[in-house]
């Protein structure tokens, strides 16, 4: 049996700061020294601090020392308010990235931002980022909480808790980006060190049977250490200390991990390491002395499958009785059915784990020789950098498994250059991988897919820059819609479909044109190979309808349109999509108007008849009174009436799109 230790366990620097100032303190005569909470969430060195004569204390009230020590939770600003008016003396152990966080927080909700943090509430860091965040800090622990807040049209901050889980934050930024807000600014938070140490031993429990996890039962961060290596489908045990090590943990064990939690000390976890020595020699004894018999532990023995079932497959080894192998040591995908992998009379290489089960039966593994002989392929395909197709066959936490003859592990973050909602929609599909971490003494084989995408796509934004040319008709899928307008992959370079080329009619939601996920073909308007911007259109693409105006809309023909916009000299008449036409005011009524409104309204289908009409300006001039005969008066009008009424009617209409004005008109 082997063991290994993951890089980054234990004391963080922040944690490493508080204890050093308490013992320096205590050192220099100060005790005895109080702190507003455990100091660090581990019992075994909260009773060795208070040897040392730092306590504990939970409330002011219970404060009886002089000194006080705020720990790396940090605290919210009334704390140090209250400890001014007792007359304390505080020395201020607040890690670094806990005191950006209480910086970020106060500042963006001083200028009015609500400040959401991603974490557990009743933590006292979050409790402490909620003080000085003050009424507009929001914590929450889960992104189904966001719905129960009113967050249109905010302006939002968003922070994490320092030992969050990476995953969850960029959840919640993307499902803030879902809201329609003022405004949004994200600080990632999270303390690169617990990144590290999550990141560590998410990618030891990978690759080994067992892991320990070392630190307080009620460490926010360890816990949070053990729930991502178990949910990466590895054993798991928290221990807080050695002496809670079962052995019987370590039957049928090949390799063992070890991660400690930032409040776990560097003592107990030597105490661990001591005791995984003990039982290494303790191993190396018994097969020395030849226990095991005849076939020894990790021997690889021949035999024949006799029986399969749910739980076990029986081998003849050639021994006195059946060995057996367990369903868990038959392959490393999880869930497997046995009948998938062997059958009845298969002839199977498997390895001897251990002497005897309870039934008196030699147990084996079939999948940890089937991994030993893909090793020296897996080697070569990583010094040579080739290119491998697997399987994905399960998701864990973090990431995917893949079946390379053994079990290889890629990252979510390795799986795509994009972001991926849910990883799980790749099980089951066969992809390329490159080996980019390959340790086969641990059997650690990290694979990534991201590189070979990422050479993908240079190669298909090489050709495209190549080969694009203004003038040119493409064809595109539309990736992501905003106010102005589309943005639409051309084969790894994306160009800007603007919403005034959308259409020759007036387009006011790019949405209403085209879809995320549509594939459509553009025509390229302008190329900037300096600046990588490629302006597209789609309306060059479609008949301009003011080509056949001339003779759908020629001069005395009475046309149909609905009122699209009202204007106080007129009403603008939408007769296709592209094509307006100005009713104005004076050709509404042969009476008199003294409104639009009071004749006409948004929406309303109008005959009209064509008075001009100017192709070349897309002008469209219309009279709705001389679809009508013009009512006989009663009497006569005076001379001088006559006349006015006639210039009246002889005045030009004039589009607004041309920039005149009423004095434009009444000035002709």
């Amino acid at each position: 049996m082997n063991f290994q230790i993951a890089p980054h366990a234990g004391f963080c620097f922040g944690v490493k700061m508080a204890i050093r100032k308490g013992e320096e303190l205590a050192a220099g005569g100060h005790a005895p020294i109080a702190t507003l909470g455990p100091l660090i969430h581990n019992p075994q060195e909260v009773k060795r601090l208070e040897r040392l004569g730092i306590y504990a204390r939970e409330t002011f009230e219970e404060i009886r020392e002089n000194t006080v020590l705020i720990r790396t939770h940090g605290v919210a600003p009334s704390v140090y308010e209250e400890a001014e008016k007792r007359g304390l003396e505080l020395y201020d152990c607040t890690c670094p990235f806990v005191n950006k966080v209480q910086r970020i927080a106060h500042e963006h909700s001083l200028n009015g931002f609500l400040v959401l943090i991603l974490g557990n509430r009743s933590h006292p860091e979050v409790q402490g980022i909620l003080g000085w965040a003050g009424e507009h800090g929001v914590a929450f622990q889960d992104i189904a909480e966001l719905e129960q807040l009113e967050l249109q049209g905010r302006r939002v901050c968003l922070v994490a808790q320092t030992t969050e889980n990476l995953e969850r934050f960029e959840k919640a930024e993307q499902a803030l980006r879902q809201y329609e807000l003022a405004e949004l600014t994200v600080f990632n938070t999270i303390c690169s060190a617990t990144r590290e140490r999550q990141s560590a031993a998410l990618e030891l429990a990978g690759t080994v049977d067992l892991m320990l996890v070392i630190g307080g039962s009620n460490s926010a961060n360890t816990q949070k250490l053990a729930n991502i290596c178990r949910q990466n489908g590895c054993r798991t045990e928290h221990i807080e200390r050695a002496d809670e090590i079962d052995m019987g943990w370590f039957d049928g064990v090949k390799n063992v991990g070890i991660t400690a939690g930032a409040s776990t000390p560097d003592w107990i976890i030597r105490e661990v390491t001591l005791k995984m020595e003990e039982l290494m020699t303790m191993e190396q004894g018994l097969e020395s002395y030849g226990i095991l018999g005849e076939v020894g532990r990790n021997d690889i023995v021949t035999g024949t499958v006799v029986k399969i079932d749910s739980d076990e497959v029986l081998v003849d080894i050639g021994g006195k009785s059946e060995g057996i192998i367990p369903v868990r040591e038959l392959s490393f995908s999880k869930n497997v059915n046995p009948e998938d992998v062997v059958k009845v009379g298969d002839e199977i290489r498997v390895m001897v784990i251990k002497e005897e089960n309870n039934e008196g039966n030699i147990l084996l593994s079939k999948k940890r020789v089937d991994q030993a002989a893909a090793m020296e392929k897996l080697e070569e395909a990583y010094n040579n950098g080739t290119i491998l197709e697997a399987p994905v066959v399960d998701v864990v936490k973090g990431g995917v498994i893949v079946d390379i003859g053994t079990r290889g592990f890629v990252p979510a973050s390795r799986l795509d250059i994009r972001y991926i909602e849910d990883i799980k929609s790749f099980v089951g599909q066969t992809l390329q991988f490159k080996i980019i971490k390959f340790e086969p003494e641990s059997r650690k084989i990290v694979l990534s897919r991201r590189e070979i995408l990422e050479e993908q796509e240079k190669a298909r934004k090489e050709q495209v820059w190549a080969s694009i040319e203004e003038g040119q008709t493409r064809t595109g899928v539309v990736r992501r819609l905003a106010a102005f307008g589309a943005f639409v992959d051309l084969g790894g370079v994306d160009g800007l479909l603007h919403v005034s080329e959308m259409g020759w009619g007036r387009v006011k939601n790019p949405g209403d044109v085209v879809k995320v996920g549509q594939e459509i073909e553009v025509y390229v308007l302008a190329v900037d190979r300096e600046k990588e911007k490629i302006s597209l259109g789609l309306k060059q693409l479609r008949v301009n309808p003011w080509e056949a105006a001339a003779e759908k809309y020629a001069v005395g023909s009475i046309v149909s349109g609905k009122v699209v916009r009202i204007v106080p000299f007129g009403a603008f008449v939408m007769l296709e999509d592209g094509v307006d036409g100005l009713v104005h005011i004076s050709q509404i009524s042969w009476e008199r108007v003294e409104k639009v409104e009071d004749a006409l309204q948004i929406g309303q289908e109008i005959s009209a008849k064509v008075l001009e009409l100017d192709v070349e300006n897309k002008k469209i001039s219309l009279s709705i009174k001389q679809t009508t005969e013009k009512p006989a008066k009663e009497a006569p009008a005076p001379v001088a009436e006559a006349a006015a009424e006639e210039a009246a009617e002889e005045i030009p209409v004039v589009q607004e799109e041309m920039g005149s004005t009423l004095a434009d008109v009444f000035n002709n």
